[in-house]
């Protein structure tokens, strides 16, 4: 008996609350003095730094982690209104990274960085531990196989068929290559970001649910319906 082959893709999406957050401050000065730009960098930059050094707990919080980039110092020659050359101006920029387990200790810290001369907070990442990430993206890509099976099912009752059987699993784009196929779809999670206020007031710290997406193809086999 000839069997009909069914080919669907199925789907997942799933929200959890975030459980850390990721900030990212800038800190840049400018002036007509590369080395007093340049100290005044370094001055902030080690204030910044050593903060989150006190709270720095791997295990514990409230920072999990923190990074660094090094100093960039450079100058440039802007032109007047008149179309002249003024004098050379020198900025500086570097950005610190801080990831937070803890969102009442991340506001505080915010609340007094946030003031200081030559820093701005660029945003925030509200983001899932790496345990909780890996336990949602497995029943997400699981779910994706469950929705996709019921819809081979669906399918095959519509065209009077019978059992059905996989035949191959895939991520999407998958399917057609000659790979051996994975047993499971990968997942993807969108982060929730939050954007300094308008108007420089401040960060509003409210974090957002964050999605986790999986999509699976799966390409069925379908028997003809047994006869009565």
């Amino acid at each position: 008996m000839q069997e009909t082959i069914i080919t669907v893709a199925g789907s997942s999406r799933l929200r959890r609350n975030p459980e850390r957050a990721r900030v990212r401050i800038g800190v840049g000065f400018e002036g007509s003095k590369r080395d007093s730009v340049l100290a005044a960098t370094r001055a902030a930059h080690e204030s910044l730094t050593g903060s989150l050094e006190t709270l720095l707990d791997e295990q514990h919080g409230p920072v999990i982690v923190w990074s660094s980039e090094e100093i960039r110092v450079w100058g440039q020659r802007p032109w007047s209104q008149d179309g002249t050359r003024l004098p050379v101006e020198f900025h500086s920029a570097v950005f610190v990274d801080a990831e937070f387990d803890d969102f009442e200790a991340l506001s505080e810290w915010i609340d007094v960085v946030a003031i200081r001369e030559g820093i701005a907070i660029d945003g925030i990442d509200w983001l899932l531990s790496p345990e909780t990430e890996h336990e949602v993206q497995t029943e997400a890509r699981r779910s994706a196989v469950v929705d996709a099976l019921e819809k081979a099912h669906e399918y095959a009752e519509a065209l009077g068929l019978g059992d059905i059987r996989a035949l191959a699993v895939a991520d999407p784009g998958l399917l057609e290559s000659s790979a051996v196929a994975p047993l499971e779809a990968p997942a993807t999670m969108a982060l929730a970001r939050a954007m300094p206020a308008a108007g420089g007031g401040g960060m509003e710290l409210r974090p957002s649910t964050i999605a986790v997406e999986a999509t699976v193809h799966i390409r069925f086999a379908a028997s003809p319906a047994a006869a009565l």
